[in-house]
């Protein structure tokens, strides 16, 4: 592509994300992308939903915009083993509550949370301190914590509740799930600042921190050390992760021993993935839609891990995704971290919920068939229901 049409493509992202994030409409999603996007387009939708996100609410209860979206733990009480009253706010404001990584749990990483057989605990997860050979949990202390939250946006939670799809059964009955393109989820991941030996401050210019009371526990100060975004937008969703560049909370972002380099050729001055030492700085076009959208100056330290759209790149090589703290801290290996795969083995039905089927891959197409074109299926004779990339869903109880 030559230099001039990039640019010009380039300056109409950031006209349509200015007018989007602009817009004083809450809900109001950027233009949607097209599967035959160029990939910085991809990247410059996710930043468009990261920014629009993290914008400030005006709740003091709920201080950013994603914040008073609908949490797992509303829209199914009893994923976080609590009655119908877990749903209701408490004291005038919403009711937080904390949960571990349900990936963690699968994996069996996370000795406190039994959410596979349904009867999750409801309380923070705990951190990786003994980390992996040589990638060390630099600065966590002993016993550390981290507390989990999935927040829906309204086009998705109402999609749910208006069906009814808050039980494994009730999404058999629905039949295969296709949520509308407006649907967004987004998973974060707060530390409190007893869990490093190092800790953060409160506020802190490197990372956004806020004082939460989650219930069950004394308010106090949490950083926000990643943000998992999923959107509808594509057919196979688009999957993109953020974490602050900031070592005292996420030392061990964009190794490429670990998950994968950093790669954002729109909100950032690189134009090729990086690693670790880079000196990469957030791109002027970025700069202003945050600025724009009056978010806090801790979010001009947050950086693009990467977006993923596809399962394999044009060679047929797997391509990965995952977010040193979130996957990390859930125990997955290194070299086995892909959003849009682990995802796709969402079904409800099957009897392997939250693991590759039958040997299939933890990155790449999700198939056991080497170079196949085409996303797999369950086995046949197996009672499944495609819950479309939703691992919000998979996790629902049967009844």
């Amino acid at each position: 592509m030559k230099k001039s049409t990039r640019f010009g493509a380039a300056l109409t992202v950031l006209v349509a994300a200015t007018a989007f994030v602009a817009s004083s409409a809450a809900q109001q999603l950027p233009t949607r992308p097209k599967p035959s996007d160029l990939h910085f387009t991809f990247v410059a939708y996710a930043w468009g939903l990261f920014v629009q996100a993290m914008k400030p609410s005006g709740n003091t209860s709920a201080p950013l915009v994603f914040e008073t979206w609908q949490e797992q733990c509303q829209l199914q009480p009893a994923l976080c083993g609590q009655g119908v009253a877990a749903a209701a706010p408490e004291g005038g404001g919403k009711v937080r509550r904390a949960h571990g990584s349900f990936l963690a749990s699968r994996l069996g990483k996370d000795l406190g949370l039994t959410i596979g057989g349904h009867d999750p605990a409801v309380g923070c997860g705990q951190m990786n301190v003994g980390g992996f050979p040589g990638i060390p949990a630099t600065n966590v202390a002993q016993g550390a914590t981290f507390c989990e939250e999935v927040f829906t946006n309204p086009a998705e939670s109402t999609f749910i509740t208006n069906n009814k799809l808050i039980t494994l059964a009730a999404q058999e009955a629905f039949g295969n799930v296709t949520f509308p393109w407006q649907a967004v989820e987004i998973k974060v991941d707060w530390v409190p600042m007893s869990s490093f030996v190092n800790p953060f401050s409160c506020p802190d210019k490197n990372v956004y921190t806020e004082t939460i009371q989650f219930a069950g526990q004394q308010p106090q100060c949490y950083a926000l050390v990643s943000v998992h975004i999923s959107s509808k937008a594509l057919p196979d969703w688009l999957w993109a992760t953020f974490e602050p560049n900031y070592a005292k909370t996420n030392p061990n972002r964009c190794k490429p021993n670990l998950y994968n380099l950093c790669y954002d050729p729109w909100g950032t001055t690189s134009k090729q993935p990086y690693g670790p030492g880079a000196n990469v700085k957030q791109s002027q076009g970025l700069k202003k839609l945050m600025a724009l959208a009056k978010l806090n100056p801790a979010f001009n330290n947050y950086f693009l891990t990467g977006v993923q759209t596809q399962f394999v790149n044009a060679q047929g090589t797997p391509i990965p995704l995952g977010n040193s703290f979130t996957e990390y801290n859930a125990g997955v290996p290194p070299g086995k971290a892909s959003c849009i795969t682990c995802h796709n083995y969402a079904f409800a039905g099957t009897t392997n919920v939250g693991f590759p089927l039958n040997g299939w891959p933890f990155t790449g197409y999700a198939c056991n068939q080497p170079n196949a074109k085409v996303s797999c299926l369950p086995p046949s004779g197996q009672n499944w229901t495609s819950e479309d990339f939703s691992w919000l869903l998979g996790i629902m109880p049967q009844q």
